[in-house]
């Protein structure tokens, strides 16, 4: 509970940072609809290493299309029988009046934690902020991999877009994973635990 406090302060400070952040050092919101890695300045950067965040959270900046009211967030975990299990899952919504913003516009962000728990929080005309639950392992993790999104992409409404991907095995190697191997979950055959974590923007 602690960490997550924490999570979210650090997100309060690094917000009022920009701020104040002079015209050239200070990022910016996208101004095309779609998501990217929000831009962090060096003096953010520098917050997220000195927190010992840097390899562990991400901030996702998004500009919703017009038609979208609402943001929905599921965190998943790969079952046994190679099915996706909805673990935890929050949201943030406009609605039909459109406030107390015009379009869904602002950030998301993640925290993974060492319990395999995951921290999110929704930044949109107001702040929403969400946890999963600890997971444990029979087995001790030796190998892991930790894929977030690297690059803008378009959102397509009503359509999952996997911003996330954490693979752990009690094995000492593992192949490379993409965030696209979350449409064929066959893939991670044999491992002790997959998780991703999925934007949804919706019109309803």
């Amino acid at each position: 509970m602690k960490r997550f406090i924490s999570a979210v302060l650090l997100i309060m400070m690094i917000v009022t940072l920009s701020a104040c952040s002079s015209k050239t050092d200070s990022p910016k919101l996208l101004s095309k609809e779609g998501i990217a890695p929000y831009e962090l300045s060096e003096s953010e950067k520098y917050i997220l290493q000195s927190f010992g965040m840097d390899g562990t959270s991400q901030i996702i900046a998004f500009n919703a299309p017009k038609e979208a009211i609402s943001l929905n967030v599921n965190v998943y975990r790969l079952g046994n029988d190679e099915t996706w299990s909805n673990v935890g899952e929050g949201g943030i919504s406009i609605g039909t009046d459109r406030e107390p913003i015009d379009q869904l516009t602002g950030t998301f962000t993640m925290q993974l934690r060492e319990n395999y728990a995951i921290d999110f929080i929704i930044n949109a005309g107001g702040r929403a902020s969400y946890k999963t639950d600890e997971i444990v392992l029979n087995s001790e993790t030796m190998a892991s991999i930790k894929g977030f999104l690297q690059e803008f992409q378009e959102i397509t409404i009503n359509t999952e877009i996997p911003v996330a991907l954490m693979v752990y095995d009690s094995g000492t190697s593992m192949r490379s994973y993409s965030l696209q191997d979350y449409f064929e979950p066959s893939k991670f055959a044999g491992m002790d635990l997959v998780q991703v974590v999925t934007l949804k923007f919706s019109d309803k």
